[in-house]
């Protein structure tokens, strides 16, 4: 039987400041590529690309730790009679929980970026946004800073797709808790309080940038 803790925090470690930082990076970088600046945009890719930032993630995602997760082990799933046939909603409904959250984590807050402009950033300029099969091969910030959809009652203990499940969260938020519930990690429900939306768009305005890039390489 897991531990049940009385909700006391809102994600497991407070977010490093190099996480904002190198938001603010791609940001610029994302303004670069769309004035036709690719050299200046693959030095700030590259300067977002920092080591501390994959140390923190794997403080959280990497192998479980009692001083940061409360917990001694992954729960195996309890499926309850709500739980979802499909792992995850549709696309668009995906989208519309992150432009409902102002494309930040709802547990940490860290701003977060759209997978497919992450993907555009590594066509584009693929040495600085590099993204490899292999942890070490990913640029760290892209890795952290990915959007996820994340269920409040977690999938595999019975949490369904329904909107009101479904919040935004960075990786390490997101793949840190797993299966546990709020509850069994001492989360406070981040539902309770209002998502921040200011002009923050997840580097969405890429997409107005052509996908095949021949002249940005």
């Amino acid at each position: 039987m897991l531990p049940i803790h009385a909700p006391v925090r809102r994600c497991f470690l407070t977010p490093i400041p190099q996480l904002s930082l190198a938001a603010d990076l791609l940001a610029s970088a994302a303004d670069r590529l769309l004035a036709g600046d690719a050299p200046n945009a693959r030095q700030l890719v590259s300067e977002a690309d920092m080591p501390v930032i994959g140390a923190y993630t794997a403080l959280v995602t990497g192998a479980v730790n009692p001083l940061i997760h409360w917990q001694s082990a992954m729960p195996a799933g309890v499926v309850g009679p709500e739980r979802s046939a499909q792992r995850m909603p549709s696309s668009s409904a995906e989208r519309a929980v992150y432009v409902r959250d102002g494309w930040r984590c709802r547990y940490c807050g860290t701003r977060v970026i759209d997978r497919s402009m992450r993907a555009r950033l590594h066509r584009c300029l693929p040495d600085a946004a590099r993204w490899g099969a292999r942890n070490a091969d990913k640029h760290t910030a892209l890795a952290a800073l990915s959007a996820s959809l994340d269920h409040i009652v977690p999938h595999s203990r019975g949490g369904t797709n329904d909107e009101p499940n479904l919040v935004t969260a960075c990786n390490a938020c997101q793949f840190g808790r797993g299966q546990w519930t709020l509850e069994e990690v001492g989360f406070f429900d981040p539902r309770e309080y209002p998502p921040f939306l200011d002009e923050w768009d997840g580097l969405t305005r890429l997409s107005r940038l052509a996908a095949a890039s021949n002249d940005l390489q």
